[in-house]
């Protein structure tokens, strides 16, 4: 439902006035939204990396300096709405050893 949210509101962002600001205030926060969900994403595809923290640290460092490592963290949070990365890899996954 959020995926027709977003669209309608890209769509709108090119009507003038204050329903295009609006537009606009919508589509930026649903795209921070997928944002956070691509690093969501991003986080639960390098669970069984031995180099997971260089991964996860250079995508933060970048993201601080350019710009581009965001929209690219959009692109993953959109496919993951649409195909269920998170799920697939969490399934395949084996359960945690139990603790003693």
């Amino acid at each position: 439902m959020t995926l027709a949210a977003l669209a309608l509101a890209l769509a709108f962002c090119f009507t003038g006035g204050l329903f295009g600001m609006v537009a606009q205030i919508v589509s930026s926060v649903l795209l921070m939204v997928y944002a956070l969900i691509g690093v969501a994403a991003l986080h639960t595809l390098t669970l069984g990396l031995r180099y997971r923290p260089l991964v996860l640290g250079c995508t933060y460092a970048t993201m601080l300096v350019l710009v581009w490592p965001s929209l690219a963290l959009v692109g993953l949070g959109l496919a993951d709405a649409l195909f269920g990365f998170r799920q697939r890899y969490l399934s395949r996954r084996p359960p945690p050893a139990p603790v003693s």
